[in-house]
């Protein structure tokens, strides 16, 4: 099989000729070393990253920020998508990882949800920047194919660009005290990026997969359990339709407790999760049970903490894939995959030695008789 078909098996819940490792490293990651890059491209199911192209805050309007260098790291950058009209933020690049901190967020009031509406919206058909992303990203579809790669391609939900833009805890307050306003923006938001999609979906080249991302700002303790109903499942509901008409499979990343939302992203139609993060401070899915009780509507994508592979020794990090794989591989239907995309800036030794070790794990235990 090839990774694609691999891949798409175990989304649609079939069981592929192995496990399908995914470790979000590709031939383009610059964090890595040539060693690390030549194993992952030849022993793991590789994809490289395009995010669909909707323009600034999902109106189709290029806004390419002017960036000023402040004290201490930080940087200032002005977006002025149409005349007289300005977002501003602050953001500091974490020192040891691709991680940023955030002194002022795009969208720091309600009076900024008000401007986003105000702003006028370019069609996907008169949109040049949307032709040139399809072009490219048909063109490197073709090419990444050619080695045994394909494209996953990223959308974020109506929810994902508004409170991704937002300091947690005032976007949180939003959601009761300007409740109509935010819910108008996401209305909005919802019309624009359809139409973007399904333009996008008509002229591309596949083999590709979609990859979906926001539900995370709904999960509690950010907000209360009832609000993914309302934030989540009414805006990305629509996405992930779309996507199915076309006969293209889609997967969706939340971190945090899924465990009692995951009848809700079956619901959504989403053919997978990730990456179900283990039951701890961070995560409560015992993944041996949620393939008991789920594995026949959803693909498990994960659930190795990337946290283990950064710390862990060898040997327990063997046990840890074991277990993992062991716990969700019967009849497909899963992905092993780490939590998120290796973070640091340049891995050092004793990480990349244990990516190998979790792809080795991987291929031994992910084995189908």
């Amino acid at each position: 099989m090839t990774s694609y078909e691999r891949v798409v098996t175990a989304l649609k819940r079939g069981q592929p000729d192995r496990v399908p490792i995914m470790t979000y490293l590709n031939g383009e990651s610059s964090n890595i070393s040539d060693r690390l890059r030549r194993f992952v491209l030849a022993n793991t199911d590789v994809f490289y990253t395009r995010m669909l192209y909707t323009g600034f805050q999902c109106t189709g309007v290029e806004a390419q920020p002017t960036v000023t260098a402040l004290e201490d790291g930080w940087n200032k950058a002005v977006y002025e998508p149409e005349g007289g009209v300005r977002f501003t933020e602050i953001y500091k690049i974490g020192e040891k990882g691709n991680y940023t901190g955030y002194r002022k967020h795009i969208i720091g009031e309600p009076a900024d949800l008000e401007r986003l509406l105000d702003l006028p919206c370019v069609g996907p058909a008169e949109n040049e920047h949307l032709a040139a992303w399809i072009d490219e990203t048909n063109i490197a579809i073709g090419n990444y194919r050619a080695s045994d790669a394909f494209v996953r391609i990223v959308l974020y939900g109506p929810l994902c660009f508004l409170a991704g833009s937002a300091a947690p805890g005032d976007f949180a307050i939003w959601t009761v005290d300007n409740k109509n306003l935010l819910l108008r923006c996401m209305d909005a938001m919802l019309e624009r990026e359809l139409a973007y999609l399904d333009y996008a979906l008509s002229r591309l080249k596949f083999p590709a997969v979609f990859n979906i991302a926001g539900a995370e700002y709904a999960i509690p303790p950010l907000m209360s359990p009832r609000s993914f109903d309302e934030f989540v499942l009414r805006y990305d509901k629509p996405l992930v339709e779309l996507i199915h008409k076309h006969d293209i499979t889609v997967y969706y990343h939340c971190h945090g407790k899924v465990r009692n939302f995951i009848p809700g992203f079956i619901e959504m139609g989403a053919d997978g999760l990730h990456p179900l993060e283990p039951v701890g401070n961070t995560g409560d899915c015992d993944l041996a049970e949620v393939k008991r009780e789920y594995g026949r509507d959803i693909c498990l994508v994960g659930n190795v903490q990337y946290d283990d592979l950064a710390r862990l020794s060898g040997d327990d990090l063997d046990r840890v894939v074991r277990e993992t794989v062991l716990a969700a591989k019967d009849k497909g239907g899963f992905i092993l995959a780490p939590s998120c995309t290796p973070y640091h800036k340049s891995l050092p030794e004793h990480v990349e030695a244990n990516i190998i070790r979790f792809v080795e794990a991987g291929l031994k235990h992910g084995v189908y008789e």
